[in-house]
C-alpha cells in the first residue's frame, strides 16, 4: 500500500492497483493533492475480547446498587422501629401503626395500578417516557383529591372510639396518601428508564428521612404520637415532592413517542394491581386484622416481630425492581423465561442467608433493641420470617413475570393468596391469638408463591396435560403471550 501511495504523489497511476480501486474516482484522479486524500478500505478481521472485570461490574452495579439500598432501608427502619417503640410503648406504637396503614392501602387502591403500568411501558418504548408523565399528570390530581377523600372517612370511622390524641395524629397523615402516589409514579418512571441510580436512592429518601426525624425526637425527649405522625407525614411528603420532580426532568430530555391510551395503561394496570400487592406487605391485612380483633397492644407487639422480617422482603423487592424492566427490555420470550428465572434464583441464595442468620439471632436481637417488655413478640419473629423467605421470592417472581408481559399472573397468585389467608385466619386466630395470625401468612405465602411457579411455568413451557388448562386461562387473561 505504501508503494501505491508513492506512486500516486509523482503522478503516476500504479500499475499494480488492485482491481477493486481500478474503477475508483479517486484513483482514477491525478495529483499528490487527490493521492493524498485517498483511502484504502480495509477490512478488519471482528475481534471478540472477553468481557473485563470493569464490563462485569457495569453490568451487575444496578442489582448491587438494589441490594445495598435494601440492606440501608432496612436499617433506617429498625433504628425508627426501635426508638418508636421505645418512645411511645406498646399501645400507643399499634395507634401509630394503624395511621400508618390507612393512607397505605387507600393510594395502594387509588393509584389503580398506574405507576407500575407506566413502569412497563416506559421499558418496552424509553421514548414513550415523556408522554406518559404527560398523559397522567391529570390524573394524578384526580387520584389525589380521592384519596384525601376516602382516607378521611376511613379515619373518622376508625378512630371514633380513639382518645383525641389519635384522631388529631391522624389529621396530620392526609397528605400521606398523595405523597406516596407522587412518590409510586416517580419511581416506576425512573425504574422503566432503567435509571437505577437515581431510583435507588430515592427509594430511600421515605425511610432514610423517618428514621432522621424520629432520631431528633427522641434525642430532644419527645414522646408524643402527634409529633411521631408529622415525622411520618414530613418524610413521605419529601420523598413523594422530590422523586416526582427529578423523574419529571428525566423524562423531559428524551425523545417524544405518542403515549398508550388510558384504557390501555389501566387494563394492564389494574391486571397489575393486586399482583404488585401483598396482604401482609402492602395492605397490611395481618396488621388490620391484629388492630381490629385484637388489642393496640398486640398489634405493637406484631409490629415489633414484622421489623426483623423487612429486610428478606426488601432484598426480594430489590431484586425484582432491577428484573422488571430488564426482563421487558428482552428480546423474546425465550430470553425472558430465562432471565425470569437467573433472578429468582439469585435472590432465592441470598434471602436463605439472611432468613437463616435472624432466625439464630432473633431472641438477642429483640430483647436487646427492644428491651424485656417486647420479648412477647420473639416466637411471632421466628415465624414470620418464614414466611418473609417465601414472600421474598415471590416479589422478584411476580415482578419478572410482569416484565414478561404476564400482569395478570401476579395477581391472580395474590388471588391464591386472599383466598388463603381468610381461612386461614378464621381457625388460627382463635387457636393460636398473635402465633395464629403468623402462621395463617405463612400459608398464605406459601399458597401465592406455588400459584405464581406453576402458572408461569404452564405459559412458557410445553404444558403437560394437567397444565394446559392453566395455560390457556392465563393466556385468556393476559390477553395472548409475548
Amino acid at each position: 500500500m505504501g508503494a501505491i501511495l508513492q506512486a500516486r504523489r509523482r503522478g503516476e497511476r500504479p500499475s499494480d492497483l488492485p482491481q477493486q480501486y481500478a474503477d475508483d474516482e479517486c484513483w482514477n484522479s491525478v495529483g499528490a493533492q487527490a493521492a493524498d486524500s485517498c483511502r484504502l478500505p480495509m477490512k478488519l478481521p471482528t475481534l471478540r475480547m472477553p468481557p473485563t472485570w470493569i464490563a462485569r461490574f457495569r453490568s451487575n452495579a444496578p442489582m448491587v446498587g438494589s441490594l445495598l439500598t435494601g440492606v440501608a432501608a432496612q436499617a433506617a427502619l429498625l433504628v425508627s422501629g426501635v426508638l418508636v417503640a421505645r418512645m411511645l410503648g406498646v399501645e400507643d406504637r399499634g395507634y401509630l401503626a394503624l395511621l400508618i396503614l390507612m393512607p397505605v392501602i387507600v393510594s395502594q387502591l387509588g393509584g389503580l395500578g398506574l405507576p407500575i403500568s407506566a413502569s412497563y411501558f416506559v421499558a418496552r418504548e424509553p421514548s414513550r417516557a415523556r408522554a406518559i408523565a404527560r398523559s397522567l399528570s391529570p390524573v394524578y390530581l384526580c387520584q389525589s383529591l380521592c384519596i384525601v377523600a376516602v382516607h378521611f372517612v376511613a379515619l373518622s370511622l376508625l378512630t371514633r372510639d380513639d382518645p383525641q390524641m389519635v384522631w388529631s395524629a391522624g389529621l396530620i397523615t392526609l397528605t400521606v396518601g398523595p405523597a406516596s402516589l407522587a412518590h409510586q409514579y416517580g419511581l416506576r418512571l425512573l425504574q422503566g428508564q432503567q435509571r437505577f441510580r437515581h431510583f435507588n436512592l430515592l427509594r430511600l429518601v421515605p425511610a432514610g428521612a423517618y428514621a432522621l426525624g424520629i432520631l431528633l425526637l427522641f434525642l430532644v425527649g419527645t414522646e408524643s404520637l402527634i409529633f411521631a405522625a408529622v415525622a411520618y407525614s414530613v418524610s413521605v411528603g419529601v420523598a413523594g415532592s422530590a422523586t416526582l420532580m427529578i423523574a419529571l426532568v428525566s423524562v423531559r430530555q428524551g425523545d417524544v413517542a405518542p403515549s398508550p391510551s388510558h384504557g390501555e395503561m389501566v387494563r394492564f394496570g389494574l391486571r397489575s394491581l393486586l399482583g404488585s400487592a401483598a396482604p401482609s406487605e402492602t395492605f397490611r391485612v395481618d396488621q388490620a386484622v391484629v388492630g381490629l380483633f385484637l388489642t393496640p397492644a398486640a398489634l405493637g407487639l406484631y409490629v415489633v416481630g414484622l421489623a426483623f422480617t423487612n429486610l428478606p422482603r426488601f432484598l426480594g423487592q430489590s431484586v425484582g425492581m432491577v428484573a422488571y424492566p430488564r426482563v421487558a427490555a428482552s428480546a423474546d420470550a425465550v430470553e425472558a423465561r430465562r432471565a425470569t428465572w437467573r433472578f429468582v434464583a439469585f435472590s432465592g441464595v441470598v434471602a436463605l442467608l439472611v432468613v437463616g442468620v435472624l432466625e439464630i439471632l432473633a431472641g438477642w436481637l429483640i430483647r436487646f433493641l427492644f428491651g424485656e417488655e417486647f420479648a412477647p413478640a420473639v416466637p411471632l419473629v421466628r415465624i414470620l420470617l418464614i414466611a418473609a423467605l417465601f414472600w421474598s421470592l415471590r416479589w422478584t417472581l411476580a415482578d419478572a413475570v410482569r416484565g414478561a408481559g404476564l400482569p395478570a399472573l401476579g395477581s391472580v397468585a395474590e388471588l391464591a393468596s386472599w383466598v388463603t389467608l381468610p381461612l386461614a385466619l378464621a381457625v388460627l386466630l382463635p387457636l393460636g391469638g398473635l402465633q395464629g395470625v403468623a402462621l395463617a401468612m405463612v400459608l398464605s405465602a406459601v399458597a401465592s408463591l406455588a400459584t405464581l411457579v406453576i402458572g408461569f411455568v404452564a405459559v412458557t413451557r410445553d404444558p403437560t396435560f394437567g397444565l394446559r388448562w392453566i395455560r390457556a386461562r392465563v393466556l385468556a387473561m393476559e390477553g395472548g403471550a409475548r
